[in-house]
């Protein structure tokens, strides 16, 4: 496993000519119920280079695996045999879900109307990068 967390995160944006997902998991403000600071920054999933896409529009406490075509099952090793990228398994409750791409980055940040997805050309900055896995 790569990365846990018990927070909610939502599929943010996709964008086709860029072949990006962003899943977030939108931050609290201080007069919001439940604010702590846990909840009080974004946690951003950025996949990059996309290839396929099977997963909810929302999650709660997710588990995140990279997993080799030699641990599939057969049905998911013929499923995903003529993608290239990396399989990113996605546990939440008791389904699992699959992203298929080359790269991942998961950060924290307290952007509130921005994001690489729209906004790529700012050159955002993560307060702190959690996980990278490079291409």
């Amino acid at each position: 496993m790569i990365f846990h967390s018990k927070r909610k995160f939502k599929l943010w944006a996709y964008t086709v000519s860029h072949n990006s997902l962003l899943l977030r998991s939108y931050l609290q403000f201080p007069d919001e119920e439940g604010y702590s600071n846990e909840t009080s920054y974004n946690i951003d999933m950025e996949f990059l280079f996309v290839e396929y896409i099977e997963v909810k529009s929302a999650l709660d406490s997710i588990s995140i695996s990279i997993m080799e075509k030699e641990e599939l099952s057969v049905d998911l090793k013929e499923k995903f045999d003529s993608f290239r990228g990396k399989i990113f398994e996605i546990l939440s409750g008791k389904k699992k879900y699959y992203i298929i791409a080359d790269s991942l980055i998961i950060g924290r940040n307290k952007w509130v109307r921005e994001d690489r997805v729209f906004n790529h050309d700012l050159n955002l900055h993560h307060d702190e990068i959690l996980v990278s896995i490079p291409h």
